[in-house]
């Protein structure tokens, strides 16, 4: 079970991590490109900027999903069975990440 957790743990701080990459550093960075491709300032070397930002938002959120949940399941079976305080910080820091992943891969919360 210990090996469990640590391995549980260890994912779920890089998914953590990445879904704060995703929140505040890819999101807007797309919001941005956006909202000047909106304003008419923009060439075509802009919507191709935004087409990769954006594309680069929804792989990023998708492997967040997987990594997310995948994270969730290993803490989850230590934290029910020996109430281990590190497989549930860990359940905790990857449930986070996959409703960020769910947010921005698929269309769930838009």
């Amino acid at each position: 079970m210990k090996v469990l957790s640590i391995s549980g743990f260890v994912l779920s701080i890089l998914s953590f991590i990445t879904g704060i990459y995703l929140q505040f550093v890819l999101v807007p960075a797309a919001e941005s490109l956006e909202d000047s491709l909106n304003t008419g300032f923009s060439d075509e070397m802009t919507s191709m900027m935004l087409y990769a930002a954006h594309e680069a938002k929804v792989n990023t959120g998708m492997n967040l999903v997987i990594a997310g949940g995948l994270a969730l399941l290993l803490c989850s079976i230590p934290a029910f069975k020996t109430k281990n305080k590190l497989a549930i910080t860990g359940g905790l820091l990857s449930l986070v990440a996959l409703i960020i992943g769910l947010m921005h891969g698929t269309h769930m919360f838009s």
